[in-house]
């Protein structure tokens, strides 16, 4: 019948279509999740990567302890 042979044949590309096709070519986004070990922690510092204990923050919404400013200039 006509409805089997066309059944492949859809005017809309689904989300599992598309799932596929990204997956083929090695383009989108990451299938992966990132592992607690490689983000930051939301209070510590951008220098030491260890908590705040004076934060300052700045404009650009970067987190550094006071204390390791100081020390980096």
């Amino acid at each position: 019948t006509r409805h089997a042979r066309n059944c492949t044949a859809g005017a809309v590309y689904t989300y599992h279509e598309k799932k596929k096709d990204a997956s083929a070519s090695g383009y989108g986004t990451q299938s992966e999740r990132v592992g607690k070990d490689s983000v930051k922690s939301f209070d510590c510092c951008s220098l030491t990567l260890q908590p705040c204990r004076n934060p300052v923050v700045t404009k650009e919404g970067y987190l550094f302890d006071k204390e390791a400013i100081l020390e980096y200039i």
